[in-house]
Parts: structure tokens; C-alpha cells; sequence
């Protein structure tokens, strides 16, 4: 296992045992008190039903290229991918790149279906996905800088941040549609350096192609970003609402301005390059925003917990999936090569069934 990433989690998973020390068990405990099993299973289902409206959004683009996928294989598939993101090092490049390649191979093992394909659909369902978590995002912090005090750095620090996050949602959105091979020119420009120009090289043929085949993706389904953008809509929305109920199951009635302000900053750190899942930074930031707030570190902390362990219960569900399709998602099988018929693969990946194209 990396060690980078056993470090990050073991750092992560200490902040957030300081944390439970320094605002105190009992005080958690009696904020549990408060969720009873129906109440934590309702909040899950929540996550549960985002998870299927970005699953719509991402068969919708995969329309586009006339894929047929059966709603099961579909959101167990988009489970998965979830799973990918939350354990592999969060951010925004992470969100884009492991989850979304790992449901393309897996598109790719069981149909035959091509992978730069499959991956540019899914990127382009993730950017009109973030794209509406920004709306959301930056509502929730013009509202919150207009009825709320915060310190100065704070909103320094969202600011930056959500520019940062901007930027890039913007580039992987505008950058396709104009055909401007943004990375493919950065990559090119790289090859100058002798100690990149090996690596970049056996790359670049690869990026031109996800650059070549996003700009086609936009030119022939403007008319499924409509659909696309719906979807993402509600799947925000059901999100800010997991928010507000979660709160409200802890005894605290919050407004429409802190839930959308901390779904705002929730969001935002997710984004950023930090550890897996976040952790401990996750943590961190809700027992600032809910003790500025004056709702209370305890009542922060305590919803931070809940959440986590609802996006772990998603992950844990995945690792019982997993086995269906294979565990080996890199390892090529004897078809790619020009062996075997796609019986074997099939067989590879474990299980019969899976989409048709």
C-alpha cells in the first residue's frame, strides 16, 4: 500500500481523535442521542439517491455514444467509482481522474466498450456535476458573507479556494468545447525538460486523444447537457437537503443560509488536494464553521461523524460489489491483444450480465 497515503490517513485519522478528545466524548455521545438507526437509514438512502441521479447523468452521457447499460450494472458500476474517489487522495483532479478511468475499465472489460470513450463520458457528466455544485457553492458564500461573521482569513481562504476549484471546473468544461487542447499544449511544452520528455511522451498520444474525444462529446450531445445539468440540479439538492435534516435529526433548526454555507465549505474541501476522503481536514473545518456559527463544535463535529461514517457505509457496500466485476481493473486480458475471443474476458471480470453496446 502507499505509504503516502498510510501516512496522510494516519495523520487524518489523529486529527480527528484530538478533536473528539478536546470537545469530549459525552458531549458527542449526547448529540447521538439524538439519532435513533431510522434516522441514520433514511440519511444513507439520501446519499444512496444522489448517488443514483449522478449515475443518470453519467449513463445520459453515456448515451451519446449509443451505450446501453441496464440501471443495476449502472449504479453499482457508479458505486464503485464513488468509492474510488473517496479512498484515493481527495481533490479535484483525484475526482476526475481515478473513479471515472475505473468505471471505464470497467465499461471496457465487460462490453468491449472503448475506454477514452467511456472515461470522456464520465468526465463530462463530473464537470457538469461540479459545475452545478458551484452555483450551490457559491450562493451558500455570498450568503453566508452577507448574514454571517466569519474572520477575515476565512473567507480569505474560501475565496481562494473556490476560485482555485472555478478555474478548473472551467477549463475542463470550456477547454473541450472550443477544441483548445489546453494539456496536450502543456504536455508538449513540457517535453523540453529531458527528465519529462520520456514519461510525457508515452502519454501524450493518449491525452490528445480524451481532449479530441470530450470536444466531440460536447459538438454531438449539446441536447443531453440540458438532461445532464437537471439531473445534477436535483442531486444537489437532495445533498443540501441531507445537510438541513441531519441537523435537524440533531435537535438544531438550521436556516436555508447556514445549510447551503456548509454545504458550500463541505464541497470545497472535498475538492482540494488533501488527504483520502479528506480526513481529519473534513472534521476540522465543520467544528470551525459550526462553532463560528454559534451552533456549536459538538453539534460540528458530531454531524462530521455522522456524514462520515454514512459515505464509509457507501464504500463498504462497494467492496461486496467489487468481486462481481473483477478486481484486476488495469490488467489487460488476451482479447486486447489480439488472443482470445471476449468469452475469456468476460470471465475474467467475474460474473456474467453487464451493459451492451
Amino acid at each position: 500500500m502507499n505509504k503516502a497515503f498510510i501516512i496522510s490517513t494516519s495523520i487524518g485519522l489523529l486529527f480527528v481523535i484530538v478533536l473528539i478528545m478536546l470537545v469530549g466524548p459525552g458531549n458527542i455521545l449526547h448529540m447521538m442521542n439524538h439519532l435513533n438507526l431510522l434516522d441514520f437509514l433514511f440519511l444513507f438512502f439520501l446519499s444512496y439517491l444522489a448517488l443514483f441521479f449522478s449515475a443518470l447523468s453519467y449513463n445520459n452521457a453515456l448515451d451519446v455514444y449509443d451505450a446501453k447499460i441496464d440501471l443495476k450494472n449502472l449504479i453499482n458500476i457508479k458505486l464503485i467509482g464513488y468509492s474510488a474517489n473517496y479512498i484515493a487522495p481527495s481533490g479535484i483532479f483525484a475526482g476526475f481522474i481515478s473513479g471515472d478511468a475505473i468505471m471505464a475499465l470497467i465499461l471496457k472489460k465487460r462490453s468491449g466498450f472503448e475506454f477514452r470513450k467511456g472515461f470522456s463520458a464520465g468526465l463530462a457528466a463530473k464537470v457538469i456535476e461540479f459545475g452545478t455544485f458551484l452555483i450551490f457553492i457559491y450562493l451558500g458564500l455570498i450568503l453566508g458573507f452577507r448574514y454571517f461573521y466569519l474572520p477575515p482569513e476565512i473567507w480569505f481562504f474560501l475565496l481562494i479556494a473556490a476560485i482555485f476549484v472555478g478555474v478548473i471546473t472551467l477549463v475542463f468544461l470550456i477547454n473541450p468545447i472550443i477544441d483548445n487542447r489546453f494539456f496536450t499544449k502543456i504536455l508538449k511544452y513540457l517535453t523540453r525538460f529531458k527528465i519529462l520528455s520520456i514519461l510525457i511522451f508515452k502519454i501524450l498520444k493518449h491525452i490528445d486523444d480524451f481532449e479530441k474525444e470530450l470536444h466531440l462529446f460536447y459538438m454531438k450531445g449539446v441536447r443531453y447537457l440540458f438532461l445532464s445539468l437537471f439531473l445534477s440540479l436535483i442531486e444537489t439538492a437532495v445533498l443540501v437537503f441531507q445537510i438541513w435534516l441531519l441537523v435537524h435529526y440533531l435537535g438544531v433548526n438550521m436556516g436555508f443560509s447556514k445549510t447551503l454555507l456548509v454545504f458550500s465549505v463541505s464541497m470545497l474541501v472535498f475538492a482540494l488536494p488533501l488527504a483520502p476522503g479528506s480526513a481529519g481536514t473534513y472534521e476540522l473545518s465543520q467544528v470551525g464553521l459550526f462553532d463560528i456559527l454559534g451552533l456549536g463544535s459538538n453539534l460540528g463535529l458530531t454531524f462530521s461523524l455522522v456524514m462520515r461514517a454514512v459515505n464509509l457505509l457507501m464504500v463498504a457496500i462497494s467492496f461486496f460489489v467489487v468481486p462481481y466485476y473483477g478486481f484486476h481493473f488495469f490488467k489487460k486480458h488476451k482479447n486486447e491483444d489480439g488472443g482470445n475471443n471476449g468469452n475469456e474476458s468476460e470471465k475474467e471480470v467475474g460474473g456474467e450480465g453487464g451493459s451492451q453496446t
